[in-house]
């Protein structure tokens, strides 16, 4: 017992010290150099094959600090594009450390506001880390509009900071985003190693929306965007190798628009009764995924966002074990040239 006694008492001690070290200057600026040294270094080189980064897995109904708003990246050698860009989800890619300065375009699935509203920080902070080209926003009739209407925005914002830092350090033609409107599905991008395709998927009145397949040394992403369980989806899904699909949980949702209805919070109750008819019940996506031979279905944009373990625990219920629930900063490695699929927890 004295024994135990001493070893607390010098741990106090201990604790007590370096409490007191932590507040000489000194420490302090070392400490910090070495955070410094941490962040801000060159990206790591890039992952050989295709990699998705999740920088933003929740949809508007519901709040987590650990959750952002929807947004994949997806990355190669050569390439960075995103698809989609919710409101925190510029944090997520700060945080991933992901290589703006290189980013190729964006793609929109459409343009509800948890979709669209992180574009202006993610135009800002890779135009400040020396993207060569005006970032491509990539989507449906109304992208135009969209981009159109960020720019204006942030016209001032952008006139400022040149005015700041000089023309030849943020040249002023690159500040502004450029829209192109995909008018036809299929193939929308390519080159000689990456191909994007599109579909028209069920998410009415949002309309037209689309969701992306993307392979690259023959590994394939396909992801839904917003979306009922869309046959053209899962016929676009065919043989990949995973599926980031739109979900929600009825078993988390309707206990919501029942309290809702209880405590006379109106309209809430009527408007998340009618989130129900366009988004993915999470029960009707094991069957179709199956059926495209999916290697591995990840469900995000998850609705209502589950806050805790208990949460997540009645989101899946009913799925299968195998079935993933996407985590921000989750990362999905899939090596060229092999059937891998490498999850890496945030």
């Amino acid at each position: 017992m004295k024994g135990f006694l001493r070893f607390l008492i010098a741990l106090g001690l201990l604790g007590a010290l370096g409490l007191g070290l932590f507040q000489l200057p000194a420490v302090q600026d070392r400490l910090f150099r070495q955070a410094v040294s941490r962040i801000l270094t060159a990206p790591e080189p890039p992952f050989e094959g295709l990699q998705v980064v999740v920088c933003g897995s929740a949809s508007p109904l519901g709040n987590s600090p650990n959750h952002a708003q929807a947004c994949l990246a997806v990355l190669t050698p050569e390439h960075f594009f995103l698809f989609d860009v919710g409101a925190r989800a510029p944090l997520r890619i700060a945080q991933a450390r992901l290589p703006l300065g290189r980013i190729d375009g964006v793609f929109l699935t459409h343009f509800h506001s948890d979709h669209i509203a992180g574009l202006p920080d993610v135009n800002l902070a890779s135009w400040v880390q020396g993207r060569p080209t005006p970032l491509r926003v990539y989507g449906p009739e109304g992208v135009a509009t969209v981009v159109e209407g960020f720019n204006m925005a942030y016209a001032l914002d952008r006139g400022y900071r040149v005015a700041h830092h000089g023309e030849d350090t943020l040249p002023p033609a690159l500040g502004p985003m450029a829209a192109t409107v995909l008018e036809e599905t299929g193939v929308v991008w390519a080159d000689e190693t990456l191909t994007i395709r599109a579909v028209t998927v069920d998410h009415d009145p949002a309309s037209p929306a689309l969701g992306y397949r993307i392979d690259y040394g023959g590994r394939s992403v396909v992801i839904s965007g917003d979306s009922n369980a869309s046959p053209a989806l899962f016929t676009l899904a065919e043989d990949a190798d995973l599926l980031f699909h739109d979900a929600l949980s009825r078993a988390l949702l309707d206990p919501m628009i029942a309290q809702a209805k209880a405590a006379g919070l109106d309209p809430l109750p009527k408007i998340m009764t009618d989130i129900i008819d366009y988004h993915a019940d999470v029960q009707t996506l094991l069957a179709p995924a199956k059926a495209a031979k999916v290697g591995q279905l990840v469900l995000y944009h998850l609705v209502p966002v589950p806050p805790n373990g208990l949460a997540e625990r009645l989101f899946r219920r009913g799925l299968p074990e195998e079935v993933i629930l996407a985590q921000d900063l989750q990362r999905f490695d899939l090596p060229a040239g092999t059937k891998d699929i490498l999850i890496h927890a945030p």
